[in-house]
This record gives structure tokens, C-alpha cells and sequence, in this order.
């Protein structure tokens, strides 16, 4: 992948849906993005959640500030390592995804913004990464990469988002 394999860098607001199922590269093809935009001198902000693996299982995911690169433990599939909101064999923990949304608040003015993900947490129990509705809504950045499953496309529109949908398949990730 390289600059011309990636949505092109407009006018303000223009935000590029980056979907796919589970566990098929969506977060691998934003990290590439990332270091691509910034080798080109772009600067980027937002959340990246890269997976945590085990024996080639995934045990957790963290957030990575794309601004600062601080990096926090999100969620872990292993019992009580963390406390916190419990979803399916995961555990998050509420005092990141606090820290994550402070990370949002303040990532305006970018040219690539970075939401990754909003899914089921934030789209069903209103929580999670909420400050990046509010974010994507002041459009003040140029290109939004905005990681959302398939499953939460159709709510995303209902929100009034306009967006353009880039499929991840895992042909294309490997």
C-alpha cells in the first residue's frame, strides 16, 4: 500500500468509513494509513486500538493516542485482569476509555483523524468512544478513517454522517 492506495486528503469533513467483519485487517489497514500520511508530512490524530495476541489469539486490545502514542490496555478477553464494562468474554475499562475521549476532544485540526472503532458500545449502550461523534460533527480535520462494522453502518447514516465506505476483506490484509 501507498499514498495513491488511500483515500485522498480533501476538503474539510470528508470522512471514509473503513469496514469489514471481525478480525479481517481494519485496524492493520490504519496503522499503514498512519505511517503513510505522516511519512507525507500529514499530521494525524485520534485513536488506533491495535490487538493484544497470544499464541495467535487475541486477548486484549489497547488504544493508542495517535497524537502524544501514549498507549493504554482498552479491553481483555482474559478474567479479571481488568474491571470494568463487561461485553460478550470482554472486559473494558472505563477509566480508558475516559482518557480516550479526552485524547478526541483535543485532536482537532488534523489532517487525518483516526476513530478507531465505534461499534456496538458506542452505537448500543452509549458508551465508549462518544466524544467521536462530536468530533466527526465539528468536522475540523480534513480525511476521517472511522473504523465501523458492518452491522453499525446503517445507524451511522441514520445519524446524519455522509461518508464514503472503504470494504476490508481479508484477501486485502494479508
Amino acid at each position: 500500500m501507498d499514498l495513491s492506495d488511500l483515500p485522498t486528503i480533501s476538503e474539510n469533513g470528508w470522512i471514509v468509513v473503513v469496514s469489514g467483519w471481525r478480525d479481517v485487517g481494519k485496524t492493520s489497514y490504519c496503522q499503514r494509513a498512519v505511517d503513510i500520511y505522516r511519512a507525507d508530512g500529514r499530521t494525524v490524530h485520534g485513536l488506533l486500538s491495535p490487538g493484544r495476541f497470544e499464541q495467535q489469539k487475541k486477548t486484549g486490545f489497547f488504544a493508542q493516542d495517535l497524537r502524544s502514542r501514549e498507549t493504554r490496555l482498552a479491553a481483555s478477553a482474559i478474567p479479571g485482569e481488568l474491571d470494568g464494562i463487561q461485553l460478550g468474554p470482554w472486559t473494558f475499562d472505563a477509566q480508558v476509555f475516559a482518557w480516550g475521549n479526552r485524547c478526541l476532544q483535543q485532536a482537532d485540526g488534523a489532517d487525518v483523524l483516526v476513530i478507531d472503532e465505534l461499534g456496538p458500545l458506542e452505537f448500543n449502550r452509549q458508551i465508549g468512544w462518544m466524544a467521536g461523534f462530536d468530533l466527526l460533527r465539528r468536522k475540523n480535520y480534513r480525511l476521517a478513517l472511522v473504523v465501523i462494522r458492518p452491522e453499525c453502518l446503517e445507524t451511522f447514516s441514520e445519524m446524519g454522517f455522509v461518508f464514503q465506505t472503504k470494504e476490508i476483506n481479508l484477501t486485502e490484509s494479508e
